[in-house]
């Protein structure tokens, strides 16, 4: 079986956000079972890399992937060299795996394989979600239709990844076959340990008693950081601490700083770029609580490593581990929540009171979750 994954941005890029890490790990899987596993991708995000490396296969974790220079560096994402080398890419291929919707590379790379009777297994990985199709609607609308949705419709099937992804299809005229696969996740060093979790804070210069709240991932629109200022200063009377570890990606960092500033909560916040992953086992273990008020997550990676490492977590409804959550384990990782500031405070104000990490939620009621009609009744509003 020779399988070739695409996608216009791959690892190291990991500024791309979680589907860079989701498709690396996945093809590293393959590889290390023995598929004979390809990436094609371009050096988007990857500006340093070397020359030498362009056009040509390189061995990333025991994959051959093939880096092909882009036509320029941010923007949208072109490269006149893919496309050129397309027929030596697809020689020999069984199935491709392609991860590129909304992306122009994307559509000759499906035809090409489609003219050649290779199968496309396409992920969508949020992309067809309400979020992602309310920006810049009048232009994602026209193309979904014309350039999209018919080649969708003529793949072997979809790749989602979670049960609101499948949900977020309805309507959109897509009666192909569809695999539910959740991320694959490398968990081998994300386990509890209270020493470690303590020594990070001392190196951070963290208070190694006050509750510690964790944002971590890219700081987007899409994650929803405009609800926390408000969330965070009507808690402002109990102690609590922030660590932010992530990069800005659409001046969304800035403006969660400056409005933290504004409420007279800068003191209580630590800043940190995206740290490398062998960093965030040491970061989840500092933290008590990881809070997710993302818009839309098609998954939420960084939900399951933080609570592998013991950190409870308040997420949003439109994150898509949150069905597995409240399936599978009521009552013992924190709380889902709808995006609305009187929830989120009410719970976070009641969770301060007697802070508890998911590792030391012994039986029933510790974390007990919380839904939305029982705050409106204790006197919040939805």
């Amino acid at each position: 079986m020779r399988v070739l994954h695409f996608m216009p941005v791959y690892a190291p890029a990991w500024h791309y956000g979680g589907p860079v890490l989701s498709v690396s790990r996945l093809a590293e899987g393959l590889a290390s079972l023995g598929v004979e596993t390809r990436v094609l991708t371009t050096n988007a995000g990857l500006p340093d890399l070397p020359a030498e490396q362009l056009g040509r296969p390189v061995d990333r974790n025991g994959v051959a992937v093939t880096y092909q220079p882009v036509d320029q560096q941010g923007g949208t994402i072109r490269s006149r060299a893919l496309l050129k080398a397309l027929p030596a890419a697809l020689e020999g291929v069984d199935l491709l795996h392609i991860s590129a919707i909304w992306q122009p590379l994307g559509i000759p790379l499906q035809r090409a394989a489609l003219d050649r009777g290779i199968p496309v297994l396409a992920s969508l990985r949020g992309a067809l979600g309400p979020y992602s199709f309310r920006r810049g609607w009048w232009k994602k609308l026209p193309w979904y239709l014309l350039r999209e949705r018919p080649l969708l419709q003529q793949s072997a099937g979809l790749h989602i990844t979670s049960r609101q992804e499948e949900r977020e299809l309805r309507g959109r005229g897509l009666s192909i076959r569809r695999w539910l696969l959740p991320n694959p996740l490398e968990l081998s060093r994300h386990r509890v340990d209270a020493a470690l979790g303590l020594s990070t804070r001392r190196k951070l210069g963290l208070n190694t008693r006050s509750p510690l709240l964790l944002l971590c991932g890219r700081l987007h629109h899409k994650k929803g950081l405009d609800l926390l200022p408000a969330v965070l200063a009507a808690c402002a009377q109990r102690p609590w601490q922030l660590l932010v570890v992530g990069s800005d990606a659409d001046g969304s960092g800035p403006r969660l700083r400056r409005a933290l500033n504004q409420r007279g909560l800068a003191e209580r916040v630590l800043w940190l770029p995206t740290q490398p992953a062998d960093e965030l086992p040491g970061i989840y273990n500092a933290a008590d609580l990881l809070l997710l008020p993302s818009r839309h997550e098609n998954f939420g990676n960084v939900v399951v490593e933080a609570l592998a490492c013991g950190a409870a977590v308040l997420i949003s409804d439109q994150t898509g581990v949150a069905d597995d959550l409240t399936l599978e384990a009521p009552g013992a990782f924190g709380a889902v929540l709808p995006r609305t500031a009187a929830l989120w405070s009410r719970w976070l104000g009641a969770w301060l009171q007697s802070p508890c990490r998911a590792s030391q939620a012994s039986g029933a009621g510790l974390l007990a979750p919380v839904t939305a009609a029982a705050l409106s009744e204790a006197g919040g509003s939805a």
